[in-house]
């Protein structure tokens, strides 16, 4: 996870805070539960974003030699695996 539980809590309030700032935004939760709710989501993607990095990770593993023989930029690869999976899983990066 590239974000600490504290900057996802500090993060979740901030939205809460302009939601219910937005003259269009009415909360029919307690904003404490809809902060929780928000960083719930929050974790919850990052965890997905962790879970393909590791998939990714796998896969380069998987296939170093022959990335090392044809001489292929990782970074590249690493592009094109990120997308393959994520689209694969349907989640939007």
């Amino acid at each position: 996870m590239r974000m600490s539980p504290e900057k996802v809590k500090h993060l979740a309030a901030r939205i809460v805070e302009m939601m219910a700032a937005h003259e269009k935004v009415h909360l029919n939760e307690d904003p404490l539960a809809v902060q929780v709710a928000v960083g719930s989501v929050i974790l919850d993607d990052l965890e997905e974003e962790d879970d393909i990095e590791r998939e990714i990770d796998e896969l380069l593993s998987k296939h170093a030699r022959d990335i090392d023989q044809d001489d292929i930029d990782v970074e590249v690869l690493r592009k094109k695996f990120r997308s393959e999976i994520a689209r694969r899983r349907g989640v939007v990066l």
